[in-house]
């Protein structure tokens, strides 16, 4: 193996680090967010019911649901910044290049 090729390795491990790291983020940010919405929601539908209404997480599929939605968009969002990234850091190598 040669020197190149374990330099691109090493990249390619940081990269993958990075996006897991951002959805890990994404996804914890995303739950507490989404809890949040669920909890709002179900409040005002007690209220103009004239009921009371405990904060709570929601059950069976409802949870499923919810995850399934928050893992999606946290991945999206680490693929999207880390393209993001990659655009930057491509103009800034460029710019260096020309200078």
């Amino acid at each position: 193996m040669t020197t190149e090729t374990k330099e691109k390795g090493k990249e390619g491990s940081k990269a993958t680090t990075k996006i897991l790291l951002l959805m890990s983020i994404g996804f914890i940010i995303d739950v507490g967010q989404a809890l949040i919405v669920y909890n709002a929601g179900k409040g005002a539908e007690a209220k103009a019911l004239g009921t009371t209404y405990k904060w709570k997480l929601p059950g069976g599929k409802e949870l499923m649901k919810t995850a399934g939605l928050v893992l999606v968009t946290s991945v999206l969002t680490g693929l999207l910044v880390s393209a993001a990234e990659a655009m930057i850091i491509g103009k800034e190598k460029e710019q260096v290049t020309k200078a």
